[in-house]
């Protein structure tokens, strides 16, 4: 025992006063057997601890080690990227009504017309011979209902007179009666042949710009669309754009009438052009389990023409969007899709999963753990539920690295 020890127990054995019986000895050894424990424990507690430690440390050591990440829910608001086609307003083909010759051609493929303005003119010498026909035989038909309509009157007034019998006043009032329907049969066909004649005029049904024409000056010209090849224009309204885009069944209960869409074409450059959902065609495809959606886009004396290729990409908003975890977390088994988590023990649990979309590096899990839930990544086959593993949070680092900063003041060595 060190000498400064035993000092400080003769000091604390003379506070003591010394009692018959000997009490004061066995004290005394009570006490210096207490500071003994006392000194051996405060000198071992330490190595004793360091111990039982590193004997921790050892054990957590020969645990299986696994990585985890926190399930978090992903942004609600997502770009969607579709492909997108675009079609006129509206468009047609042009037929002549009436048979003939073109006469006269007014416009030409790129032409902008106006509703109403004159197109073609189509000359038919045989529908104006037969106009004139027909012409002639309404006034024919009208002088034989003067001459009917006179001669029932005067019957009429006959009878009254009883100088004739009912018999033939009645056959006079018919004899009218029947000269009248000639007549309107008559008129019919004058207005029927004049509603051919205008026909040939070609007048532009709505405004637009000629896309395509089929005709020159002098090309006999047949009425009707019965002959594929027998279109005279094609007529499409291009100031403003229908943009036709097929939607996937996952998004479209985010797709609503109403939203503004942006709308790309690569061959343009950068430029965004604004477009609105204006109707979709309400039924999923059942070959691509897609759905229709229209959208306009404004494009007047724009660089946008039917029949281009474009991106659209919807801003999409989730109000309640889901969890993502990555992608190599998925386990596949018999069972289905599995999630391995381990909690705040580090024990594994194997849990089963509803997936969602597919992100590429991430995956929507719709049901099966929680927010906050740590996932293992890439786990292992060997892992089972129940298992005590040692768990490492999952770090991302960047890869990147500074450049170099180039010497000023001191550090910069002048050039030899």
């Amino acid at each position: 025992m060190q000498p400064k020890t035993i000092s400080r127990l003769r000091n604390v054995s003379a506070c003591f006063p010394r009692n018959r019986g000997g009490i004061s000895g066995i004290a005394l050894v009570f006490l210096l057997a207490v500071l003994l424990a006392a000194l051996f424990v405060a000198g071992a507690w330490p190595k004793w601890n360091a111990t039982r430690t590193a004997q921790a440390e050892a054990a957590r050591e020969t645990l299986p080690s696994v990585m985890f990440v926190p399930a978090k829910r992903g942004n609600g608001k997502t770009d969607l990227n579709l492909p997108a086609s675009i079609h006129a307003l509206q468009e047609t083909t042009i037929y002549a009504r009436t048979s003939g010759y073109l006469r006269n051609r007014l416009v030409d493929i790129g032409d902008a017309v106006k509703a109403g303005q004159l197109l073609a003119e189509i000359e038919a010498p045989e529908l104006d011979r037969e106009l004139d026909q027909v012409r002639a035989a309404r006034l024919q038909a009208m002088a034989n209902r003067e001459l009917s309509r006179i001669t029932a009157e005067r019957y009429a007034s006959l009878l009254k007179q009883e100088a004739v019998s009912s018999q033939e006043a009645d056959e006079k009032q018919g004899h009218y009666t029947a000269r009248q329907a000639d007549y309107v049969a008559a008129d019919a066909a004058v207005r029927r042949l004049e509603q051919m004649k205008s026909f040939q005029r070609v007048v532009a049904p709505f405004s637009g710009t000629v896309t395509a024409r089929n005709v020159e000056v002098g090309s006999l010209i047949q009425s009707g669309s019965s002959s594929a090849a027998g279109w005279l224009f094609k007529l499409s309204h291009t100031d403003t754009l229908r943009v036709q885009v097929s939607v996937p069944q996952s998004s479209m209960r985010r797709v609503q009438t109403g939203m503004s869409v942006d709308l790309v074409v690569p061959e343009l450059g950068e430029r965004v052009f604004a477009a609105k959902i204006v109707r979709n065609a309400g039924a999923f495809d059942p070959a691509s389990r897609t759905m229709m959606i229209e959208m306009l886009v404004p494009n007047q004396q724009g660089p946008l023409v039917p029949g281009m290729y474009g991106q659209a990409r919807l801003h999409l908003t989730d109000e309640a969007p889901a969890l993502q975890v990555p992608v190599n977390a998925l386990m596949v088994s018999g069972s289905g899709v599995q999630l391995a988590t381990v909690d705040k023990d580090d024990l594994i649990h194997i849990r089963n999963v509803k997936i969602g979309r597919d992100l590429g590096k991430e995956v929507e899990i719709l049901d099966g753990i929680a927010e906050h839930d740590r996932v293992v990544s890439n786990p292992r086959d060997s892992l089972a539920d129940g298992m005590k593993v040692r768990a490492v949070e999952f770090q991302a680092h960047s890869d990147k690295k500074e450049p170099p900063k180039p010497a000023t003041g001191t550090d910069a060595k002048p050039k030899s």
